[in-house]
């Protein structure tokens, strides 16, 4: 993984760099100087602010990851009714509930086929996030509908 250096977020503080036409550089502000090889610029190449960061593994309390992600060639599972019904069938054993289930960012991404994202997705999200906040019985009733659950929720 890649982010900005602290060299690039200072010179953009210092309004130092500009956009330029070239999308793969940024133009140096007349009022700067720039010395890249040991000669003045005028534009500086954006991979020179670019710094690896290690990618750290971690476990949520309060999100899950089971379902399976879209685009992974490698994986022999992939997004379907069936591996939905197969998540949330798992609700009221081995101490999961419902909302428990539904809080796995890939498994709200195959939902986002079936409801609607402006409607449908901030109650949900709301309950996800805040586990104060009941999931409405009508939404346990969609999404156990879609992945051909019968009231076992």
């Amino acid at each position: 993984a890649f982010q900005v250096s602290q060299q690039c977020m200072a010179m953009v503080a210092e309004e130092a760099l500009e956009i330029g036409t070239d999308p793969s550089s940024c133009k140096i502000n007349d009022t700067f100087t720039a010395i890249q090889e040991g000669k003045e610029s005028k534009t500086v190449d954006n991979n020179f602010f670019l710094t690896v960061v290690p990618i750290v593994q971690h476990t949520s309390e309060t999100f899950v990851a089971q379902f399976p992600r879209m685009n992974r060639d490698l994986d022999d599972r992939t997004p379907s009714k069936d591996e939905l019904k197969r998540q949330l069938s798992k609700s009221g054993s081995a101490g999961w509930s419902f909302i428990d289930l539904l809080s796995d960012f890939n498994l709200l991404i195959y939902l986002s086929q079936f409801l609607d994202i402006n409607a449908d997705y901030p109650k949900i999200c709301q309950s996800v996030v805040d586990r104060d906040v009941p999931l409405e019985e009508g939404y346990k009733i969609i999404i156990a509908s879609i992945a051909g659950l019968d009231g076992a929720y």
